[in-house]
């Protein structure tokens, strides 16, 4: 798998992980409507399709986390600059002044 792809897939998995809440949100919402209007049978349906979205919500983030995992090990390596140590320089040794 190429960089590029991996990118592409991180990105609708942090596109699932932001819009699943609010997906789950709306479902529920019109779930309680349907209760409220006296249709139970589709008030439980909206119920269970709420409950697979938030499975599939986890499974968002796990796959997120997987692929995050995958991008940062097919990052080619970071070469490491080697710091040069400077050597101590001992201090000037004092000029004989006047007096």
């Amino acid at each position: 798998m190429n960089r590029k792809n991996l990118r592409r897939g991180l990105a609708w998995c942090v596109v699932a992980i932001l819009l699943g809440p609010l997906l789950i949100a709306v479902v529920l919402g019109l779930g309680a409507l349907l209760a409220a209007l006296g249709d139970a049978a589709a008030a439980a349906a909206c119920g269970r399709v709420a409950l697979v979205m938030g499975v599939l919500l986890v499974t968002a983030v796990v796959a997120t986390t997987a692929v995050n995992a995958l991008a940062i090990l097919a990052r080619p390596p970071r070469r490491r600059r080697r710091r040069v140590r400077r050597r101590s320089v001992a201090p000037a040794e004092r000029l004989p002044g006047p007096g």
